[in-house]
């Protein structure tokens, strides 16, 4: 009695092509979302390319017939303080990203790593913290930062931004180290580590891509942060690039085209950013997703 060797059916014809079309269909839909929420940034860099005639044409210009740069001359070399602004934007930003981390980090591993009512009312307060808006706690900070002297100073603009970032921080922290084995731990500890080295040395270098991804959004909130930075800084010397873009705005009209560029200046390191560490900031989200 022979016995005939098991044929593995390929698909038919017509359901491959079906579930061809149905991808095409279904990265067609992501395209045109994606060109409906990326035209405005490209209208953005457009206007900032073009002249105020060519800004107001009938009909509207999509493609600029011509370039100028006439706005990003005026942005930095008029009286809008671009430059001090510029540089006020990364000694923020930056200081918000290490401060960040340096708190985020060992409160995020001591959330996960003690189980009790106090860590769970920990992360319920930090979740109704992020619940509420700049605007309502721009004014009682004002007035904190006030009774010791620190208005106007890159400090509280500093520590503003680290209200909102250090809760963000630790809640999409917590389960990388809650899901990290807690056995390695004692293994390192019996190699003499103590609870500082365990982080530096041992859990930190596996769970990078959570904190490169919590890293860039820390300094990607307090980049394009606005209202602390418009309330705590009055005077110019401090105030970084999103205020600085309050300037182009007139009580009688508005100049598009340097604002557009200004505009474009700011989202430039956002851009470079993403760009840069899109693995690990892909990796850090789908990690923490997938993490209890």
């Amino acid at each position: 009695m022979s016995i005939r060797p098991a044929v593995v059916g390929l698909p038919r014809p017509r359901a491959e092509q079906r579930r061809r079309r149905a991808a095409w269909i279904r990265s067609g839909v992501a395209c045109l979302i994606a060109a409906v929420y990326l035209f405005p940034v490209y209208w953005m860099v457009t206007t900032s390319f073009k002249d105020k005639a060519a800004t107001f044409a009938q009909p509207p210009q999509i493609v600029p017939r011509s370039l100028t740069f006439t706005s990003y001359e005026a942005a930095f070399t008029g009286n809008y303080g671009i430059w001090l602004a510029l540089g006020n934007s990364f000694i923020i930003a930056t200081g918000a990203l290490v401060l960040t981390l340096l708190v985020a980090v060992p409160a995020a591993y001591a959330v996960a790593r003690m189980r009790s009512v106090i860590t769970t009312s920990m992360m319920v307060l930090l979740t109704v913290v992020q619940l509420l808006p700049a605007i309502a706690i721009s004014i009682p900070m004002f007035i904190l930062f006030r009774q010791v002297n620190l208005t106007n100073t890159h400090l509280s603009i500093i520590l503003a931004d680290v209200s909102v970032t250090l809760p963000f921080a630790v809640i999409l922290l917590r389960p990388y180290f809650k899901q990290f084995p807690y056995e390695v731990e004692e293994a390192a500890r019996l190699d003499g580590l103590g609870p500082i080295g365990i982080i530096t040395k041992v859990v930190i270098p596996t769970i990078r891509p959570g904190i490169v991804m919590i890293g860039s959004f820390a300094f990607l909130m307090a980049w394009g942060e606005f209202t602390f930075a418009l309330t705590l800084s009055p005077e110019q010397s401090v105030q970084p690039l999103t205020v600085a873009l309050n300037r182009l705005i007139g009580q009688y009209g508005t100049n598009w085209n340097d604002l557009m560029a200004v505009a474009t200046i700011i989202a430039l390191p956002v851009l470079a950013i993403f760009i840069a560490l899109q693995r690990y900031i892909v990796a850090g989200l789908a990690g923490g997703a997938t993490k209890g």
